[in-house]
């Protein structure tokens, strides 16, 4: 009997004592953590176990929230795409990158870049040359301002063109914008020129597909030229991975609609990496009037550190009635 009752205060000690009761593993302690909102204990604490288990999905997906919920929106997807590349059906996960996605748009930093390009032309055409500087950054949560300033040399005469815009997040599906600007003394660049557009997602997840229009008015020295664009955005991959396809429609000076087509596809196997290749056939105003152009072109972005990116690009036109062009786009990229 009091071998028995000596068992019996030892179970009970045993059950009471924090010291001899059953340890969390790092997963338990790591939901508890982010559950009482400490978000960098957690993540401390699931980085353990994810090393030790890096297929299981349940713990990628609670990094994940922990991740954004402490503001790391690129580390929350990066481990809501992961989950998903293991359960494609899981609707946690998906339902993460969808608001991370979201956060990302909200927040974005704000970048500025430069890009020089340079024209080959065929026959007795003088090459092309071209260089950029584009920047933007947010004013608000859901309010983006930026603006690009171009410098054109063609046919031996030069333009600078002006361009402000504006982007609009108002609600989580949608996306708003609208841009004005022209070119001083312009020769064969706009002298003035206004468009806006619209980006619906129809659902978020982590293959969305998105429904766009653009539409824009521009007058240049020899004529005035309307624009519709209306397209479709599928992603792929968990959103590594997206095809665009967006109509041409063009109406020089009241004439005839001109229809074309541009068809694109994207990859970005992570954070700041991407590679793209496109077709198109349709109405081109590069040279300051309409004309039927049919090209094929490709290009990246590299990151070169956390901040910088090297972007490029490679494109070929065969235009109607005019010299063949090849164009090489590079550029460096920074985002604060």
């Amino acid at each position: 009997m009091k071998a028995l009752l000596g068992a019996f205060a030892l179970g009970t000690a045993a059950i009471a004592s924090p010291g001899l009761a059953q340890q969390q593993n790092d997963y338990e302690a790591g939901v508890a953590a982010r559950q009482a909102g400490d978000p960098v204990r957690a993540e401390a604490l699931l980085d353990r176990w994810i090393a030790a288990h890096p297929a299981d999905a349940d713990a990628l997906v609670q990094r994940g929230y922990a991740r954004l919920a402490r503001g790391d929106r690129r580390g929350a997807q990066a481990d809501f795409r992961a989950t998903l590349a293991i359960a494609p059906d899981y609707a946690d996960a998906r339902d993460g990158l969808a608001r991370a996605q979201a956060a990302d748009t909200d927040r974005a930093p704000a970048t500025l870049a430069l890009e020089g390009a340079w024209s080959d032309l065929t026959g007795s055409a003088r090459d092309w040359r071209e260089v950029t500087l584009d920047g933007e950054t947010s004013v608000s949560t859901h309010t983006r301002i930026g603006g690009r300033a171009s410098w054109y040399e063609r046919f031996g005469r030069e333009d600078v063109e002006l361009v402000g815009r504006v982007g609009l997040h108002p609600s989580r599906n949608v996306w708003l914008r609208a841009f004005a600007g022209g070119t001083p003394n312009a020769d064969f660049r706009p002298e003035l020129e206004a468009g806006a557009g619209i980006d619906y997602r129809l659902k978020p997840s982590a293959n969305p597909t998105v429904l766009t229009f653009d539409a824009s008015w521009q007058r240049f020295p020899l004529q005035e030229v309307v624009t519709i664009n209306p397209g479709i955005v599928q992603y792929f991959a968990g959103g590594k991975a997206w095809a665009t396809l967006r109509g041409i429609g063009t109406v020089a000076d009241g004439g005839p609609l001109q229809l074309g087509a541009l068809g694109r596809v994207d990859y970005a196997p992570r954070d700041r990496a991407r590679i793209y290749a496109g077709i198109a056939n349709g109405p081109d105003t590069d040279l300051g009037i309409v004309t039927r152009v049919t090209s094929l072109f490709g290009g990246g972005e590299m990151p070169l550190a956390d901040t910088f990116a090297l972007t490029g690009g490679l494109s070929h036109e065969w235009r109607q009635g005019g010299a063949e062009r090849t164009e090489v786009r590079v550029g460096v990229k920074a985002a604060f």
